[in-house]
């Protein structure tokens, strides 16, 4: 072979055309694999940019005033902040669904912390922690209760799991005499001490009255789809210690 692409200027062509058509699709799929890293890379910095903007948002601060008052300079305190991570584990066919981070007590995560996905949706509440991991109780969980309020009057009531579509959620305790329309929004609520107000949870698909009962059942799309989900962002509310002391401490009287 040496020797024929040596003295032949024929051969020789055919052979340097093949080596570069060989070497340019080595070269090529050498350089897509170094974006790909780079690409992830990229993801997780964007990710972790992305937590710092959230802490800034007007729902991640407490506001030292009850009402808010033109005449002087709205007061802000840091109440919210956020640590990105990326799921390595995830079930969303089970009854009770849960998922893995891959951030744990050494990046500052603790059990009941809130996770929301990059859209802002609700993902699920911490559940236990390892230095490296940790694992969510996902809202498709049948003990996961999120306090949520419907946005266009104010209803609240609590994001229950039932077990049927992973794509659906239910909202209980809203009253029959509620004016409901499908399409109404549904955020987290003021009342709780996990997740910051506003977030928004999902959109009423369909409700009903059932025969003797005071509430309404109400089906919720969600605004996740959790089957896709790849990062998220881990919530630490820097009040709510203060906060459930408190309330604890009125529950024990």
């Amino acid at each position: 072979m040496y020797l024929v692409v040596q003295y032949n200027a024929n051969q020789r062509k055919i052979y340097l055309s093949s080596s570069n058509l060989v070497s340019g699709y080595l070269y090529t799929k050498y350089d897509g694999l170094a974006q790909y890293v780079r690409l992830s890379s990229v993801a997780d910095s964007l990710a972790e940019e992305n937590a710092m903007l959230r802490s800034e948002l007007k729902n991640a601060k407490f506001r030292e005033t009850v009402l808010r008052d033109t005449s002087d300079r709205e007061k802000l305190l840091q109440q919210f902040t956020y640590i990105a991570a990326s799921i390595k584990n995830n079930s969303i066919n089970r009854l009770n669904n849960t998922l893995t981070l891959n951030r744990g007590s050494t990046h500052g995560i603790k059990p009941r912390m809130g996770v929301i996905s990059p859209k802002g949706g609700v993902v699920g509440i911490i559940l236990d922690t390892s230095p490296r991991f940790s694992t969510v109780l996902s809202i498709l969980h049948k003990e996961s209760r999120i306090s949520a309020r419907i946005k266009r009057n104010g209803f609240h009531g609590s994001i229950l799991w039932k077990g049927n579509n992973p794509r659906h959620v239910q909202l209980d305790a809203i009253p029959k005499h509620a004016n409901l329309v499908v399409g109404d929004s549904i955020y987290t609520s003021s009342y709780s001490a996990i997740f910051p107000e506003e977030i928004l949870i999902g959109k009423i698909d369909t409700f009903w009255k059932e025969p003797g009962s005071n509430f309404y059942t109400i089906d919720v799309m969600l605004v996740n789809d959790l089957s896709r989900a790849k990062y998220v962002y881990v919530i630490d509310n820097l009040m709510k210690e203060e906060q459930l002391i408190l309330e604890e401490g009125v529950k024990d009287e």
